[in-house]
């Protein structure tokens, strides 16, 4: 239509011509005045038919064909004479105007979300397909076939029809001729280096728009998440190789190729631009890939925005008229035992098939950490993780692409990175309220009336170490992202096949396109092979954790036990400025007669002139003074309160070093002042205080006497043998702390009677020191000692230790301690009493001999109903409860395993085969 009107404006234009040039028609104006008037009317029709044409290229009609868009182009190369290089540089450029035209439009629209933004990609992408295929079937000479475009413009009638009715057309046909030559000669073949250059050009450039900022922002912006960015490349990618694109150069392709093509956009691309090259790769990767990086920038940009550790921590405040006293805040009861004793939110069910039983114990610890964190904590841990979690998701949703290797290269080292500068700076601010916690308190010392309260700044402080070990124990996610990428692998099952309610938005906008539903039943269908495409990506990089990873541990360690060493420091010096004062105000270290915990012992010599012996009784203390206990008690109950079940190990070594200093520090200056003053301390005063100290020392010993000792160190200490070796090291530093003490005060003794009561004194303390191992046993854990004495009831009348028979451990079973027999019809007891069991020195002179192995049942016994029963099986019964004797005779302390801990030496014959030898402790 358009190359009609361009070849009637041309003919017109040659009449024009003819009349006025013609030698004959001088008084052509002269006699038609109108003719000059009627040419600028005609004159026109030029700039229409141009004008026209260029808005065909523009038209983007589904219906329409490539030869309305050559006959387009014919009429535009006709009437503005141009080259073919220009004539395909004007094709290009208009589809290039389209996509500008419809990239502005979404950005002016506010309220395009991430759908719309995807499908104006895929249209952007379906205009760049069909525009270098029909650049190929107008421009391209294959094979013999003259391209599309030549073809339209060349074809046109002979002369003869043209003017056939048209008297004498001889100038006009001459004329016509001409302009037929020279437009056969501007239409030169343009050569296949030359469209494919410019094919490369324009696509470069048009990816360039699609990637750059429109209207003041980057299109890609409006997608918010990383499964949104790989939907996206889906849709893309699809689109890419769906035939629908591309329906309507098939044909010509099929010419071409001279069969049915697969993967026309493939072959369209080798064919013209000349190179292998991926679309996506050249368009979209780079910019969907600095979005991912944005949003990890997001994301971690709003966890500061969400977390304010250092308001967190000064908001743990009160008025400075509701002021705590220290021995206000030490002697405050933790009503119902703390957090880790709390009763259950959930019903606790049987062990029966399809029990939720393991789910309700999870969510029961959950709740005993979300109360002793609290809900500041709680939150800023959740917020962390949650960051790290969300990012993690969106990252491996993003790697889901033939692109996974690449992406995982670039981006793995960008996430470890941010998340270590955003966890380092939340370190930092806990680091300088640190420091100014450490400050004030020195100021509080100084008696600043401006300052706070010393038990607040200990709660900022714990508070503080409580963050950090949430950071460090229960914030999963911030490992995993600095560990290796090897071990996101557990979490791209969950990332891939939740399917979000985005993905089934995108899916229908896909389904309204005409790419039919088929991009959204593929992305279903091809869960499985992205998810190899990731895991295949993950387990090709080196399995290597980041070095951050290990400094953001170093760091988060060495702050929690400075954050744990200013309440270890206030603890300490409260409690041992109560010790030193009850210390001082104890009337009973000048007393003559026996005190409160002492007991006799009773020591056989050796007579000279005759082999008999002869007994004395010498009173020594069995128990430590009160004072002394309160002290550990508060230390433990200090400990219990914030959270002693999930301390680490240094910072109670530290406790344990600090009030071992504190006591050894108190009795130094004792007995300085008992030097200044003359002694005033009597014999059985200085052998409690003697008690006391090893009695304290004992407790304490676990400490870390190494000030220059590292975590790395601590945590080595995997074998026996090494945590042995270091048993040995604080208990000779131990030892070398308390021995000017021990060696000043028993030169205070007369050294006969010293020499005397030394061996008994200290046997009573190991006593003492067993009896206390469960009372005391946030210490006593640390380092346990006298694994090797064997524990004896306090013979004292103050002691309320009741003696008891030994009673069958399973009442209704024949495997018991003493044996079970139906033999004889009388009960026979046993030869050894239980004050001659507690007496003995050693379990190993408990033997099977000292028991009657005729011991019976009564019939009338409490056993009731299960009497009978137990008949058949009471001579098994008998040889398994001597058996059980004997095992419990030979086991001893150490071998009795972690419930040695807190149990005694004498329960390992109740422990049966339930306890085994370890060595942990």
């Amino acid at each position: 239509m358009f190359l009609e009107s361009s070849a009637r404006y041309i003919r017109a234009k040659h009449v024009h011509f003819n009349l006025l040039n013609y030698k004959d028609n001088n008084n052509v104006l002269s006699n038609f005045p109108l003719l000059q008037h009627q040419w600028q009317i005609v004159e026109g029709f030029k700039v229409q038919i141009s004008q026209r044409s260029r808005e065909r290229l523009f038209d983007q009609t589904i219906n329409l064909g490539i030869c309305a868009y050559a006959d387009a182009l014919a009429a535009i190369a006709i009437v503005d004479e141009l080259e073919p290089k220009q004539v395909l540089t004007l094709f290009v450029e208009s589809r290039k105007s389209i996509m500008s035209q419809k990239l502005s439009a979404c950005c002016r629209d506010a309220n395009a979300d991430s759908s719309e933004v995807i499908s104006v990609f895929c249209y952007v992408l379906k205009i760049i397909q069909i525009t270098v295929c029909q650049v190929g079937e107008l421009f391209l000479q294959v094979l013999t076939d003259m391209p599309l475009f030549y073809k339209t413009i060349l074809d046109t009638p002979p002369a003869s029809q043209l003017f056939g009715g048209v008297p004498n057309p001889d100038e006009e046909v001459k004329l016509w001729n001409l302009f037929k030559d020279k437009l056969e000669s501007d239409m030169v073949f343009l050569g296949r280096d030359f469209i494919s250059k410019t094919c490369s050009d324009w696509l470069r450039n048009c990816g360039k728009e699609i990637t750059s900022k429109i209207s003041g922002r980057y299109l890609i912006d409006v997608v918010g998440s990383g499964y949104e960015l790989s939907l996206a490349e889906k849709l893309i990618r699809e689109t890419m190789d769906s035939k629908h694109v591309l329906e309507g150069s098939l044909e010509w392709l099929k010419s071409v190729f001279g069969s049915e093509i697969e993967l026309p956009w493939k072959r369209t691309h080798e064919l013209v631009l000349g190179e292998e090259s991926d679309i996506w790769a050249d368009i979209f990767e780079d910019a969907f890939v600095q979005r991912m990086k944005g949003l990890i920038d997001l994301k971690f940009d709003g966890l500061s925005g969400d977390v304010d550790v250092a308001q967190s921590v000064r908001s743990i405040a009160k008025l400075p008229d509701d002021r705590t006293d220290s021995e206000d805040y030490l002697k405050r009861l933790q009503v119902g035992g703390g957090v880790w004793f709390i009763k259950p939110n959930g019903k606790m069910l049987g062990s029966v098939p399809g029990s939720k039983l393991h789910h309700s114990q999870d969510n029961d610890l959950l709740s005993c950490l979300s109360t002793y964190f609290g809900p500041e904590v709680s939150r800023i841990k959740d917020a962390v993780d949650n960051c790290c979690q969300k990012v993690l998701e969106d990252l491996l949703s993003f790697l889901e692409s033939p692109n996974a290797p690449r992406r995982l290269r670039d981006l793995a080292p960008y996430v470890q990175n941010k998340c270590y500068e955003s966890l380092s700076t939340i370190l930092i601010q806990l680091k300088n309220e640190l420091d100014h916690l450490y400050s004030d308190l020195k100021d509080e010392k100084k008696d600043d009336a401006s300052s706070l309260s010393p038990a607040i700044l200990v709660e900022r402080s714990l508070f503080i170490g409580r963050l950090l070990f949430a950071f460090q124990k229960h914030a999963r996610h911030i490992s995993v992202i600095l560990g290796s990428p090897r071990s996101w692998a557990s979490e791209v099952l969950t990332a891939v096949t939740t399917l979000s309610p985005i993905g089934s938005k995108h899916i229908r906008v896909a389904s309204g396109s005409q790419m039919t539903d088929s991009p959204g039943k593929k992305m279903l269908d091809s869960s499985r092979k992205q998810t190899s495409l990731v895991m295949n990506a993950l387990y090709g990089v080196d399995d290597k954790s980041s070095p951050q990873l290990e400094d953001l541990r170093q760091t988060t360690q060495d702050l929690s036990v400075r954050a744990y060493n200013l309440w270890i420091t206030w603890v300490s010096d409260e409690l041992s400025n109560i010790f030193s004062r009850n210390l001082k105000q104890d009337d009973a270290l000048s007393s003559t007669a026996p005190v409160r915990g002492w007991e006799e012992t009773v020591v056989k010599q050796q007579e000279q002139s005759s082999e008999g012996q002869s007994e004395m009784k010498i009173s020594l203390p069995s128990m430590p003074s009160l004072y002394v206990t309160s002290f550990l008690c508060y230390a433990c109950e200090e400990i219990h309160r914030v959270g002693g079940h999930v301390i680490d190990k240094p910072i109670l070594q530290n406790f344990a070093t600090r009030l071992f200093d504190k006591v050894v520090a108190i009795y130094e200056a004792l007995l300085s002042t008992e030097e200044v003053r003359g002694s005033q301390m009597s014999e059985k005063g200085v052998l409690q205080v003697l008690f006391d100290l090893k009695f304290a020392a004992d407790v304490l010993s676990g400490g870390s006497y190494n000030a220059n000792e590292d975590l790395s160190e601590i945590l080595s200490l995997r074998s026996p043998l090494r945590r042995k070796q270091k048993t040995q090291q604080s208990n000779t530093v131990i030892g070398e702390r308390t021995k000017p003490l021990v060696n000043q005060l028993s030169q205070r003794l007369d050294p006969i009677d010293w020499l005397t009561y030394e061996p008994y004194l200290w046997e009573n303390e190991r006593q003492a020191y067993l009896r206390h191992a469960v009372l005391f046993g946030f210490f006593v854990q640390l380092n346990r000692m006298h694994m090797d004495a064997v524990q004896k009831l306090p013979t004292n009348s103050e002691s309320n230790i009741m003696r008891c028979s030994v009673v069958p451990r399973f009442k209704y079973l024949p495997i018991s301690a003493p044996a079970l027999s139906v033999r004889n019809s009388a009960r026979t007891s046993v030869s050894a009493s239980t004050d001659d069991v507690y007496s003995r020195n050693s379990w190993k002179s408990y033997t099977s001999d000292e028991i009657s192995r005729n011991t019976d049942v009564d019939e009338d016994s409490s056993l009731g109903v299960a009497a009978p029963f137990l008949k058949s099986f009471m001579q098994v019964g008998s040889r398994f409860g001597e058996s059980t004797l004997r095992l419990g005779s030979m086991l001893t302390d150490g071998q009795v395993g972690r419930f040695g801990d807190i149990l005694p030496a004498q329960a390992a014959g109740l422990l049966s085969s339930f306890t085994t030898a370890r060595s942990d402790y």
